[in-house]
């Protein structure tokens, strides 16, 4: 009896232990969304969560569950103390939340300085100053409206009046920021002409940000051919809308915009296009210059899958280090940034659980917290941040203050947790970078294959090694130009004595005269084919070394070249590029000169091509490895390198098989260029015949196994 006890007890015990097992690990999987950024490559790439679903704040818990709630909230922002103001736009009031989101008081109405009580109407757009003052978009009363902390009425700006503003101007204020010298900016709903800046005292200083619209050029055509009646009735070219605003510590504005073209914002993300044209966050300084940093893999723009799902940004958090966090309601996620526009992490999504929404319309930060304001269901998400997002924000912080090495070791915290994550080796080398250690900057910045920053610690890299080494850079210089012209000196030896000498040529002999031929082509096409100072041995192995010169440049060439260092080589890929072309060139040309009275064989056509070829062994072998001492933006050097070397291989092959054929130039160029065509046309009949075969190896399979099916 007492075993079945114990027993019982055991049992019961690792019952517990399971569901509390269970329990454990179900808690990650009670975050509804994954966490995920994006590599290089535009590959989607899962990381941890960095912020999570720490509670969903309803009306009840506001403290204001009597009946009324919110009523299409609009908007959220946090004060400097903590405190949380939302725009409750459908009771006409403002309710403000202490830090712990507990109902603290309404706001519905003010006392003017007359005494008289008045009140907002559907106020949309909140922003609270550094003192606690709180500026309202009174939206539907076309105004701005100033608090005291305590709600006490401080000004009213009501709608600007000027001579610039288009008849029929309508001023319906949605969204207000204001900076440090109290100017502030104002986005009115419906309005292309930019954002409206308004001085401290309320007057009209102009709009900014407005994008310039460029027609194109087909635009403008039927600007010509249309009446007036069918350009009243087309879709117009008109500068982008603003949506809200948030203004930083510097004073810069900080405005998004759901308005854009969803295919042109796409492609343009994907183009890595850096102009502020199709994007839908900037940056905007006190001129409307838009000056937000996208030196990412991608330019902020949200998600990089298809035009359905592009993301349309309509409200940006700000942050003290330069990081900032926008909304995207096409599906419903916060993308977060650091200030040099690289993505950290996006998470949310559409849903009724807790950390995804059904219409998210505003996010704010308090603190280490994210807050996301729904529409649809009247709650605010509190977001906490979790070791892995508190290890990136670390390192940033670190960066910002230029303590480098604790950077480093934050970053490499995240590596920790993430070790696929790019931008923490980009940290890493920016870190390094900024100490000077510019070998490590590189080795981090290959792994987070951000190239362009490589190179740059590479140009540093290599004028600290030219500091050390310089008086070997000059001695190495002349001995490689030493070798290089004793060299040529016994190849022009050997060739000199080669014109005494009867009967067979050695194998040497036919290979080092192509160095002959390619700086005397007339004279040394006609020995090559008449006094047989070439072979067709000799031909085949030049050949060869131009295929495997075409894999020495991909296994030796410089990042410069191939930016990777997965460098897989593919000898199929070096037969398309080399051998295909060849062998196609040889059999047109000769099929086309043999019925134009072309006095060259197969045979010579082949030796003659080959030997012309020359060129691009002897410049592209030094050019692959001159291209590892080059930055990115010396590659003009290599590419002009490789441009002589095949501009003089063609210019050889034209004279080569002109001097084969005995042609006068205009008609060697007349067949030269047809059989270029007829390279072309037999291509095409390969590849139909291929296709053919493979059809009919399919056609007969398939009466094999219905015959074997019918027996």
């Amino acid at each position: 009896m007492v075993w079945k006890t114990w027993k019982t007890r055991i049992l019961a015990g690792a019952a517990v232990c399971l569901l509390l097992g269970a329990g454990a690990g179900s808690a990650s999987a009670m975050v509804p969304y994954k966490t995920y950024t994006y590599d290089y490559e535009g590959n989607y790439v899962v990381s941890p969560d960095a912020y999570v679903p720490d509670r969903v704040v309803g009306a009840i818990d506001m403290g204001i569950g009597d009946g009324t709630g919110l009523n299409q909230p609009q908007d959220l922002v946090t004060g400097p103390d903590g405190r949380v103001y939302i725009a409750d736009t459908g009771h006409h009031r403002i309710v403000v939340l202490d830090e712990q989101y507990r109902f603290q008081r309404e706001i519905r109405s003010f006392a003017r300085a007359d005494g008289t009580e008045d009140g907002f109407n559907a106020p949309a757009g909140l922003f609270v100053t550094d003192d606690g003052t709180l500026y309202v978009a009174d939206s539907k009363n076309a105004r701005i409206v100033a608090l005291r902390p305590d709600g006490s009425l401080l000004n009213v700006f009501e709608a600007p009046d000027a001579d610039v503003l288009p008849a029929g101007f309508i001023y319906e204020p949605s969204a207000v920021g204001v900076d440090q010298a109290g100017r502030m900016y104002v986005i009115s709903k419906s309005t292309n002409m930019g954002v409206i800046a308004l001085n401290a005292d309320g007057r009209f200083d102009g709009f900014v940000g407005a994008e310039k619209v460029e027609p194109k050029a087909l635009d403008l055509f039927w600007e010509l051919v249309t009446t007036d009646a069918q350009r009243s009735r087309s879709a117009k070219n008109v500068p982008t809308e603003y949506n809200n605003i948030a203004i930083d510590e510097l004073g810069f504005a900080y405005v998004t915009s759901s308005a854009l073209d969803a295919r042109n914002q796409l492609q343009a993300m994907r183009n890595r296009d850096r102009s502020s044209q199709y994007a839908p966050i900037k940056r905007l300084n006190n001129t409307g210059i838009d000056v937000l940093k996208r030196n990412g893999a991608y330019p902020p723009a949200g998600d990089l899958q298809t035009a359905e799902t592009v993301s349309r940004f309509i409200d940006a958090a700000l942050t003290a280090d330069g990081v900032y966090s926008a909304l995207d309601a096409t599906q419903n996620k916060l993308f977060t940034y650091d200030g040099e526009g690289n993505l950290l992490y996006a998470f949310g999504g559409t849903g009724s659980q807790n950390g995804v929404f059904r219409a998210a319309v505003a996010i704010a930060y308090q603190g280490e917290k994210l807050l996301a304001l729904d529409a649809n269901t009247a709650r605010v998400t509190v977001f906490a941040r979790t070791a892995y997002g508190d290890a990136i924000a670390e390192a940033i912080r670190h960066r910002k203050e230029r303590n480098y090495d604790a950077s480093i070791a934050a970053w490499r915290e995240v590596l920790k947790m993430h070790p696929s994550f790019e931008l923490a080796y980009s940290g890493v080398a920016m870190s390094h970078m900024r100490k000077a250690e510019y070998r490590e900057a590189m080795e981090n910045y290959k792994l987070a294959n951000d190239w362009d920053q490589y190179f740059k610690a590479f140009a540093a890299y290599r004028k600290e090694v030219a500091r050390n080494i310089i008086l070997l850079i000059p001695i190495a210089a002349a001995a490689l130009v030493w070798l290089a012209a004793r060299f040529f000196a016994y190849a022009r030896k050997v060739n000199a004595a080669g014109w005494k000498k009867a009967g067979k040529r050695t194998y040497k002999e036919e290979l080092l005269y192509a160095l002959h031929l390619i700086v005397h082509p007339f004279d040394g096409f006609w020995d090559l084919k008449h006094e047989r100072r070439g072979s067709f041995r000799a031909a085949v192995t030049i050949v060869a070394l131009v295929m495997a010169v075409d894999v020495w440049r991909t296994m030796v060439g410089g990042y410069v070249l191939f930016p990777t260092d997965w460098r897989v080589i593919e000898l199929h890929d070096t037969a398309l590029r080399v051998l295909i072309p060849f062998v196609l060139w040889v059999c047109a040309n000769w099929g086309l000169t043999t019925l134009m009275d072309g006095e060259g064989s197969l045979k010579d056509i082949f030796i003659a091509s080959a030997y012309a070829l020359t060129p691009i062994v002897l410049i592209q072998v030094p050019a692959a490895l001159f291209s590892n001492v080059l930055t990115l933006q010396e590659v003009q050097f290599v590419n002009v390198l490789s441009t002589i070397a095949y501009a003089w291989a063609f210019a050889l092959i034209f004279v080569g098989v002109m001097v084969t054929n005995d042609y006068a130039p205009f008609k060697n160029f007349y067949t030269s260029a047809v059989s270029v065509v007829g390279m072309g046309f037999v291509a095409f009949l390969v590849v139909l015949f291929i296709n053919i075969l493979q059809k009919m190896q399919t056609f007969f399979a398939t009466i094999v196994d219905e015959i074997t099916f019918r027996l």
